[in-house]
């Protein structure tokens, strides 16, 4: 048996801490895909193989449906839920026009100037992990940099919207960065593009940048899950 997830300061957690951990353990083998789409998740399973005790992973379990990452079925117990042409549409037809609104509300907050600065510095880091090849730290610093453009927007409402929207995304964000050796390089000259419309309080350019950008993912995505379904 696997060592309990620990706390984030190493020491023995407390349940309620423990559930969020797992939450966030299991919610990021699911957006990796290393807990592929149709995969079940068995309570007792997950308890053995990680060690830990069946309420924080009832929990866990419970979170991930809300978000949509899992879902929960009669006879059929809890599955990873699917990856497909439909649900991508969906959720990309919302994140053009959702992206696009924070980028248009960051560049006419208050201080565009901070804010750009504080997106250079996940821009940056994209940057650095392109130029290692590191294609995980690259999507990485791409959420940060992208829920720090959230947080910018400063309109909560839409923040909220972006926050559903958000969870179910990050798997096939990922799948852009994994199957487009190109995908980070467009990536990082849009989000460029996207910080400079900022810094100058230009927002329909800012708006129009990020969606061009979301669009262009959307069709990655699509193209790699089109010839996935062709195979079988």
């Amino acid at each position: 048996m696997e060592t309990a997830i620990p706390d984030e300061d190493g020491g023995t957690p407390r349940r309620p801490v423990l559930s969020q951990t797992v939450l966030a353990f299991l919610e990021r083998k699911i957006i990796l895909r290393e807990l592929p789409p149709g995969a079940k998740l068995v309570e007792e399973e997950l308890c053995e193989r990680y060690g830990i005790s069946r309420s924080p992973v009832r929990e866990a379990l419970r979170l991930l449906e809300g978000t949509g990452l899992v879902i929960r079925r009669p006879r059929q117990g809890v599955r990873v839920a699917p990856m497909s042409l439909a649900d991508l549409d969906q959720i990309y037809s919302c994140r053009v026009k959702l992206e696009a609104l924070a980028a248009e509300g960051a560049a006419r907050s208050a201080n565009p100037v901070a804010v750009a600065g504080e997106l250079s510095v996940a821009l940056a880091a994209m940057r650095s992990a392109l130029e290692a090849g590191d294609v995980e730290r690259c999507f990485d610093a791409n959420v940060a940099l992208t829920e720090t453009l959230h947080e910018a927007s400063g309109n909560a409402v839409l923040q909220r919207l972006l926050a559903i929207v958000q969870r179910p995304a990050l798997r096939y964000r990922h799948l852009a960065y994994g199957v487009s050796a190109e995908m980070t390089a467009i990536a990082i000259e849009a989000n460029q593009q996207m910080i400079d419309a900022i810094r100058r309080g230009d927002a329909p350019a800012a708006g129009r940048v990020t969606a061009g950008l979301v669009e262009a993912a959307w069709q990655i995505v699509r193209a790699a899950l089109s010839s996935t379904i062709g195979k079988r």
